[in-house]
């Protein structure tokens, strides 16, 4: 039985809405005691009546799901997940006592009501007040199982929130210093293009500032992202770097972690085409391929990290992917002959999931 995560406010415990797979385990739980009690009841009790069959329902199901959805508000709004393992579970041993002996109670008064008198004998009492505090019991246990379960899965949830968050504010910085160093030797050279550049560059922020709220975006959008920075770069290396893309028009709807291929791209052009006097091609390639997402982002010559950030982009990013996919997606770099000259080749693959 598992309930959603609650929220304090202004002292008080919310109480959070249950959800389907609560009540699926309550009908289930519930269900199998009443099988067990009829079995008994059928047993030893050959000249069953109909009044006691409904009543062995009434008192076997409903009202302990009542009863039961009662105590997980109650719970909740005393903190009881907040308490000591040992108090926490001396609580709940107490409370299965308290409700077994209140629905035992119950039925002696209702079969009173309906027969003038206690109908169950002294000793069935007895047995049906430990079968309660039996199946009592079993509930605040696997309550309590699925509810810490439950707690570690978020826990871990933030806990990777917080990871993706932080890698995303490292990302802005190492852009915004790769950019401005880039600016600062071109205000001096060339006025009109570093003004240009300014430009493309508070373009490219901005989209980096607002996908910070997202998990993943469109690959049109991060393709939109992509032209920005190769207009930014272009203004320094003019001829020197040439685009070369070639994307499935089915692959624009796909979501891709915000900023990622900018990243690959960046490190091209950083660590591949600014090494070379002639420069070179950057190539983006996106196809799908069996329900995944295959980019590949190449560049002419070696990749040669410089001794002060040494692909910590490359870095970053691949932290980003294992946060968010786990071993569903990967990034390789890898090093090719073509021709006669060398090529760097960034391979990233996604499970290809669509933005509608």
């Amino acid at each position: 039985m598992v309930a959603p995560r609650s929220n304090a406010v202004l002292g008080t415990r919310v109480v959070p809405k249950t959800t389907s797979l609560y009540w699926i385990c309550q009908s289930a739980g519930w269900s199998a005691y009443l099988a067990y009690v009829l079995v008994g009841y059928f047993i030893w009790a050959p000249q069953h009546e109909t009044g006691d069959v409904i009543s062995i329902v009434l008192f076997c199901t409903v009202i302990p799901v009542l009863m039961t959805h009662a105590v997980r508000r109650w719970m909740y709004q005393r903190h009881w997940s907040e308490l000591s393992e040992w108090g926490r579970k001396g609580r709940m041993a107490a409370a299965a006592v308290l409700l077994a002996a209140a629905v035992t109670a119950a039925v002696g008064v209702a079969n009173g009501l309906v027969h003038g008198r206690v109908w169950i004998p002294t000793e069935g009492m007895g047995w049906m007040f430990l079968a309660y505090w039996w199946a009592f019991g079993l509930w605040f246990w696997f309550y309590s199982v699925a509810h810490e379960r439950r707690r570690r899965d978020e826990l871990a949830l933030i806990a990777r929130d917080s990871q993706l968050r932080a890698l995303r504010g490292q990302l802005n910085p190492h852009f915004l210093f790769n950019s401005l160093n880039s600016l600062r030797g071109l205000i001096m050279e060339n006025p009109d293009r570093a003004a240009s550049m300014v430009t493309g560059l508070s373009e490219i922020l901005r989209y980096s500032l607002a996908s910070d709220r997202q998990a993943t975006v469109s690959l049109a959008e991060e393709l939109g992202v992509i032209d920005e920075y190769v207009d930014v770069e272009r203004v320094r290396f003019e001829e020197r770097l040439r685009i070369e893309r070639s994307v499935d028009p089915r692959t624009l709807d796909t979501r891709v972690p915000p900023m990622i291929l900018q990243t690959l791209v960046e490190n091209a052009v950083k660590h591949g085409i600014s090494m070379l006097p002639g420069g070179g091609v950057v190539g983006l390639d996106a196809q799908l391929r069996d329900g995944r997402l295959k980019v590949v982002v190449s560049n002419t010559g070696r990749f040669t990290p410089t001794a002060d950030n040494g692909g910590f982009g490359l870095q970053n990013a691949a932290e980003r992917l294992r946060l968010l996919y786990g071993d569903r997606a990967s990034l390789t770099i890898t090093e090719e002959l073509r021709g006669e000259s060398e090529s760097t080749v960034a391979t990233l693959i996604l499970p290809a999931e669509s933005a509608r």
